[in-house]
């Protein structure tokens, strides 16, 4: 009797998991004859089949048949259209060649008819070099555009349509518009995309951000938001056009999604893979937001005040900031209180020491997902070179890893049993929230529900009605975190994996009191055969094909003076030479391209005063090339087309006009050592290129340089 009623226990929990990631799931499009004041995904792919015909990176002929489309669209809906020309620069210190040049913005605008400040609708419309970006950043464009559509023809606030250049280059485009943004009130949604699928999660969120999080919860009809997500990306690199507008002090929200990394920068992040239900999602999501915010008083919802927010199904759930550390502390406190009822079934050093085996447990599995993308590329290198971390086919080795963390914890199971578990959970929830604010209510509420579940269980008498507290302490385990391990794999498995397994872990480890009285006398080793299973199978399915390629980044460098040249591929491997800033690569000679010109450099004036040399250079680019750029050493300040640059030992202007004035300041008596270079996307005009059987280029560069003492 006892087993069967636990093993209805697991099942439950087993089926709420299920329900909690199917309510977040993406809705399905809708089709082009839904009602006009709707969003169709259907709509918004007629868009894409224009914007993502090819690769558009900035200065291409691409990039401008892309912006003439979006201009005469927005024209046609009779929005007021202004194409903003600008330089912008990398908002963020480098030390290498700093990416900048001339922008060009692309402004459309709604007029309000009683303005409490602006509504900023914002994606940008460059790609990468090597894909035609219908997901990143396609997807975004096409939902302003069907958006703008769909909105209204007035409402009180003003809203702009803001398609951002320069982006993929080094937020170029974001940085120029915000430099010359007027002051006022602004709140601005940001879209991205890094995959073809996947939950749209608004990962981000500005500063003080709470009233503007409760009006998201409230009308978006797809809610997908978590402030531990937030918290973690606030620590890791993930710039996009959100960090240039957050200097800017506007208030937002950035969102993206992240599944089939795989097609992330690559040539098939195309129309044909992108997954329309995501697109409805973001569009959904974006055209009720604005709805509500175009009509808001804008400057009420800057409050300074944070939140705590998350998902459960059905709801955003939300709450003030400053009841975080209650919390966390109260469910420490009822872990204390559930280990002091049950000490009659173990002594307080050995459940310490179980709290202190659970903790290295959670270690050991965080090293198990850590590594397991690894070793797949010790089994299969050219996994190495997959730029995200993720196979095409990622579902057999995400689901060997959970069925591994399983394994685990199982085989430690009567180390970690009872109430130690929910005291270590209840540990880092207090120091999630003292260290990485926002982020510690799934291992908090988790706790404090699995100790109200204990201590009820030690309470009440009969087996059905112990292992109906147990399940239910268990379900926000099962929604907080187990759900949270399953959405966290979408990242990557590079990524992603860390925080899926333990997370994972720590909800198994909750579950252990119910799975003890399922008595499972041979799971572990049974989880264990099963993993590896799948692991072997994600394998044997997950190979490349014509569909399917392996990816390789390939550069071409040439000397202009010497006509020595070389081939470059970057391995993610690690090892090899430092490349173009970036370690990893492997050379080896290549042909001189004839067709192939460095740009011209002169000095128009030469002043040294005061122990200074300023010297006055006119750098002039072919035209043949989209980027022209300079490097110096020694590296003195540098003005590049009136731009000051404070950082860095040159820099990499895309789309010129023209010439380039660049003044560059150096130590009086001291010859300055220049490089001067250009870059395009062609691998063809090296003689005897041919590309690599079953393998597509990533990220292809051809530079071409010259090298002189001023």
């Amino acid at each position: 009797m006892i087993i069967r009623n636990a093993v209805g226990g697991l099942l439950a929990l087993a089926a709420l998991l299920a329900f909690a990631l199917l309510d977040l799931a993406p809705p399905a499009p809708r089709g082009p004859d839904s009602p006009a004041d709707s969003f169709s995904a259907t709509r918004a792919r007629e868009h894409l089949e224009t914007i993502a015909r090819a690769p558009h990176p900035v200065g291409s002929a691409e990039h401008a048949r892309v912006r003439d489309h979006l201009v005469s669209s927005l024209r046609a809906l009779g929005l007021d259209v202004r194409v903003q020309e600008g330089v912008g620069v990398l908002p963020i210190d480098h030390d290498g060649v700093v990416p900048m040049g001339r922008m060009r913005n692309i402004v459309a605008t709604r007029p309000g008819t009683d303005p409490t400040g602006q509504v900023v609708l914002a994606a940008h419309y460059d790609s990468v070099a090597a894909a035609p970006g219908a997901s990143d950043d396609g997807a975004g464009v096409a939902t302003l555009l069907e958006v703008a559509r769909a909105l209204p023809p007035s409402a009180r606030n003003d809203v702009v349509f803001l398609f951002t250049d320069g982006e993929e280059a080094g937020l170029l485009g974001a940085e120029a518009f915000a430099r010359q943004a007027t002051p006022g009130t602004v709140v601005v949604l940001n879209h991205e995309a890094r995959g073809n699928r996947g939950v749209v999660q608004t990962f981000r969120a500005s500063p003080g951000a709470a009233p503007l999080i409760s009006l998201y919860g409230s009308v978006v009809p797809h809610p997908a938001a978590d402030s531990a997500f937030a918290s973690l990306m606030s620590v890791l690199p993930n710039n996009t056009d959100f960090h240039v507008f957050g200097g800017a002090r506007w208030m937002g929200l950035d969102a993206a999604y992240v599944g089939g990394g795989a097609y992330y920068h690559s040539p098939l992040d195309d129309v044909a893979h992108i997954d329309l239900r995501s697109l409805q999602q973001m569009g959904d999501n974006t055209l009720a937001l604005t709805r509500a915010l175009a009509g808001a008083d804008l400057a009420a919802l800057r409050s300074g005040a944070e939140s705590v927010y998350f998902n459960v199904p059905g709801v955003l759930v939300r709450y003030p900031a400053w009841l975080e550390l209650p919390v966390a502390a109260g469910a420490l406190l009822l872990a204390c209180v559930a280990l002091w009822i049950l000490r009659g079934r173990t002594s307080l050093p050995r459940a310490l020491g179980g709290t202190l085996a659970a903790f290295v447990l959670g270690l050991v599995t965080a090293a198990a997902g850590y590594g397991l993308w690894p070793l797949l590329a010790l089994i299969r290198p050219e996994y190495a070179d997959m730029m995200t971390g993720d196979p095409y086919r990622p579902w057999l080795y995400q689901a060997g890893l959970l069925v591994l963390t399983g394994a685990l914890v199982l085989a430690a199971r009567r180390l970690v049993s009872g109430a130690s578990g929910v005291l270590l959970v209840a540990l880092l929830g207090v120091v999630s929230a003292v260290l990485l604010p926002g982020g510690s209510h799934p291992l908090a509420w988790s706790a404090l529900f699995a100790a109200a579940g204990m201590i009820v269980a030690g309470r009440v008498r009969g087996d059905g009605w112990q292992v109906l507290a147990l399940t239910l302490g268990s379900a926000p385990a099962v929604v907080l975190l187990g759900a949270g391990a399953v959405g966290s794999l979408d990242v990557g498995l590079g990524i992603g994996g860390v925080i899926a397994a333990p997370y994972f872990a720590l909800m198994l480890i909750l579950l252990l009191p119910l799975i003890e009285r399922a008595r499972p006398r041979w799971a572990a080793l049974v989880a264990g055969v099963t993993a590896v299973g799948l692991v072997a199978a994600g394998l044997v399915v997950d190979r490349f094909d014509a569909g399917h390629p392996r990816q390789v980044r390939l550069a071409y460098a040439m000397d202009a003076g010497t006509g020595q040249a070389v081939w470059g591929r970057r391995s993610g491997g690690g090892g090899g030479e430092r490349w173009f800033g970036e370690q990893g690569w492997e050379t080896e000679p290549a042909p001189k391209a004839t067709a192939l010109r460095s740009p011209f450099l002169s000095v128009v004036k030469d002043v040294t005063s005061g122990g200074r040399r300023t010297l006055t250079l006119r750098l002039t680019p072919t035209g043949r090339a989209p980027v022209v750029g300079l490097s110096a050493s020694p590296a003195g300040p540098l003005t590049v087309d009136g731009r000051e640059l404070r950082t860095g030992k040159g820099f990499a202007y895309h789309a010129p006009a023209g010439p380039l004035e660049v003044t560059m300041v150096v130590r009086a008596g001291a010859p300055a050592r220049i490089r001067i270079f250009e870059e395009a996307y062609d691998l063809s005009v090296v003689p005897g290129y041919k590309p690599i059987p079953g393998a597509v280029a990533m990220g292809p560069r051809t530079t071409v340089f010259r090298e002189m003492v001023v």
